[in-house]
């Protein structure tokens, strides 16, 4: 089908798309309003075309009229998903549907600790609720406060707090499929109970999951798990002075974890990280290449920290809190000697829940469930103009791994003379490890460099078996075609799945890798439909 052919098709779609909707909330191809990646990693993209529905019964109409007119649609809750692509498409033919208007919170329980959200409720939206409302509640919260609850979790975000790891707080989920029909998943797909975001299984096989990094249908409300507000909470820092003590924080640090001593998720930094949050590389550098190792110590220095900093949490009653407290110091010092930790314990008011008006305003950060959007001036740390791209391969919580990937790691940044930036998630048993590619927009020659610089980390993150949790649009076929047992045995069966669910490829064709049969051919080359990696991807892929 020919490009006319399929921007006809997309024509429609928009025309008629306006009767459901309202022509106010149908952004036209190229409009000033249109959607783009905000830190593009491939300059020169022009705006494409979307639509934003207000409520459930909108997107079912919208749905079925992409399947009639053949337009496929790529879904986002936000399209905060910055250095992802935010909401940027597999394919500039597609059309947005933009899920933000559908925001209401559609329940929360002080007293079992659940909250039912659409998909454009932010975590400043929850927090503000649960505060006004006066509820006992603290909720988990990522880097950046403004992006939607709903869709971190699809997208197996991570918060600070215990209940950080968000897709395990995900209970049960109302979706519209393909074809505009409405499935509740769990307990959910019972009429007339409140157990869907209680109870995470069902009867029969459990298809929570198969909705998280999905293009089987629309999620339009899910349920999520909140904490007690805690009696008390700690926020604790631990310091590390020299590079290669790396592999024994790791180790006690997991192993606290593994033991519920630690109960959230730690999460380890590098000095560029803290530099990223006191000002802008040329504060610090003026040189070319990556900032030398003898002027990062003379940094850490001056701000008075570690060369590897970590921040944990503990919650709960006073006494354990304090308990576990000395049990984090006794274990940390003994395993990493010099190393320094320091803690600042909150208690609530006369044995009560703790306020967050009682902490510190420099520890209601996430680590206490408080969103903020502090964190988004790093991005201004290459220049003004400035972007990112995250790379965030899984590995096994090993000290040793961990430490031997952050050398291979930093010697590449050093070959394309950027600046490592560490921000490891600590897990019970993996982690994530976080670096981000500092880039200015615009700036051709970088951009080519943060290219290969990212093309090479993922190499290598494969060479060991390690892959990422997510990925930027633009790579999503790269690292799919990573997970090749017995012939990319998973690929081809999330493809057969695609195909029965969605035998008309409307919604989000290629996410994750994961294309429909209508447009296998043209993005996907070998065995079992394996797409090419970072292939162009053309404007005609709505075609009938």
């Amino acid at each position: 089908m020919s490009a006319d052919t399929a921007t006809s098709s997309r024509d429609e779609f928009l025309r008629r798309a306006a009767a459901i909707v309202g022509a106010e909330h149908v952004v036209r191809p190229d409009a000033e309003d249109g959607y783009l990646d905000p830190y593009p990693l491939n300059p020169g993209r022009s705006a494409w075309p979307g639509v934003r529905p207000a409520g459930t019964e909108e997107v079912q109409a919208l749905v079925r009229l992409a399947g009639e007119t053949g337009t496929p649609l790529w879904t986002f809750s936000r399209g905060k998903n910055l250095g992802y692509g935010g909401p940027e498409p597999r394919d500039q033919g597609m059309v947005a549907l933009d899920l933000s208007r559908m925001n209401r919170i559609l329940a929360v329980d002080d007293r079992l600790g659940y909250a039912v959200v659409e998909p454009g409720v932010t975590f400043f939206d929850l927090f503000e609720y649960i505060r006004e409302h006066g509820l006992n509640l603290w909720m988990s919260v990522p880097a950046l406060g403004w992006g939607s609850i709903l869709g971190n979790m699809l997208d197996r975000g991570y918060g600070m707090t215990p209940l950080g790891d968000h897709v395990k707080s995900l209970c049960g989920v109302e979706v519209v499929l393909p074809d505009g029909d409405l499935l509740r998943t769990g307990m959910g797909a019972m009429e007339g109970t409140d157990l869907g975001p209680i109870f995470q299984g069902g009867f029969g096989p459990t298809l929570d999951g198969l909705f998280t990094q999905s293009n089987l249908g629309v999620v339009v409300s899910g349920g999520l798990w909140l904490m007690p507000a805690p009696q008390a909470f700690a926020n604790g820092d631990i310091m590390v002075e020299r590079e290669e003590d790396l592999p024994a924080l790791i180790d006690v640090l997991t192993q606290l974890r593994r033991e519920d001593v630690i109960q959230n998720n730690a999460l380890c930094g590098n000095v560029v990280r803290a530099a990223t949050m006191r000002g802008a590389r040329k504060d610090f550098w003026d040189g070319g290449g990556s900032i030398p190792d003898w002027r990062l110590e003379e940094m850490r220095r001056d701000f008075g920290i570690g060369q590897w900093n970590a921040k944990f949490g503990l919650y709960g009653d006073p006494g354990l809190v304090r308990r576990r407290l000395e049990i984090v110091r006794d274990r940390v010092t003994a395993a990493v000697p010099g190393a320094r930790v320091d803690a600042r314990v909150y208690e609530g008011e006369e044995g009560r829940r703790l306020d967050h008006e009682r902490i510190a305003e420099a520890d209601r950060t996430q680590m206490a469930g408080v969103p903020t959007l502090k964190p988004l001036s790093t991005v201004a740390w290459a220049s003004e103009n400035g972007g990112h791209i995250d790379a965030a391969p899984i590995i096994p919580a090993r000290g040793e791994e961990v430490y031997a990937f952050y050398q291979e790691a930093k010697a590449l940044y050093a070959e394309y003379g950027f600046d490592l930036y560490i921000g490891y998630h600590l897990y019970p048993r993996h982690m994530v490890h976080v670096t981000m590619i500092f880039f200015e927009r615009g700036n051709e020659e970088m951009l080519a460099r943060a290219r290969e610089l990212y093309t090479r980390l993922l190499d290598a993150a494969r060479s060991h078996g390690y892959a990422p949790y997510r990925s930027h649009v633009d790579y999503m076929d790269r690292i799919a075609a990573g997970f090749d047992f017995n012939d990319h045995a998973a690929l081809r069966f999330q493809e057969r799945l695609k195909d029965a669910v969605d035998p008309r490829g409307i919604i989000s064709p290629g996410k994750q890798g994961v294309w429909p049969a209508r447009f296998r051919g043209a993005h996907a080359s070998g065995p079992g439909g394996i797409p090419r990696a970072e292939a162009e991807l053309t404007a005609s892929t709505a075609a009938n």
